[in-house]
């Protein structure tokens, strides 16, 4: 099943922070941490990953910082999501081996859960940043 790390939820909140920095302005690493009370070091290397996935993009310097590298409507959940946990494999198997899978035939007891899994994951792929702000706006 999907595992969503609390580096995801400060994740986002960088993500919202930048979303609502008006255009053209940067913020630091530091001044998001701060806002959120999150440990500096932990969130700049979190927007590094954001800005390795061209999600966020940085700028060196003393006006330096991040801000959103696309428009919100053009960054997918499921985006932001794998750009800081890694890849999310597609499920867990109950089995300790592959043999042990094989012996057991088919796994009817996953299956539900497998199911649940691919609708989150579709949900996800198809839900934009900009679908998310403007639902935190509409106050849903």
């Amino acid at each position: 099943m999907i595992r969503l790390s609390k580096r995801t939820d400060y994740g986002f909140l960088a993500i919202r922070h930048l979303c609502s920095a008006p255009a053209g302005e940067y913020r630091s690493a530091r001044e998001i941490a701060a806002r959120y009370s999150i440990p500096p070091a932990l969130m700049a290397k979190l927007l590094q990953r954001l800005a390795r996935r061209g999600l966020v993009a940085s700028h060196h310097g003393i006006k330096g910082g991040y801000q959103m590298a696309r428009p919100a409507s053009q960054i997918t959940l499921w985006e932001i999501i794998e750009a800081l946990e890694g890849p999310v494999p597609p499920h867990e198997c109950a089995h300790l081996s592959i043999e042990e899978c094989r012996r057991a035939g088919s796994c009817d007891g996953r299956r539900p859960v497998l199911a649940v899994q691919k609708k989150i994951a579709e949900v996800l792929g198809r839900t934009t940043l900009h679908d998310l702000v403007k639902q935190e706006g509409a106050g849903e």
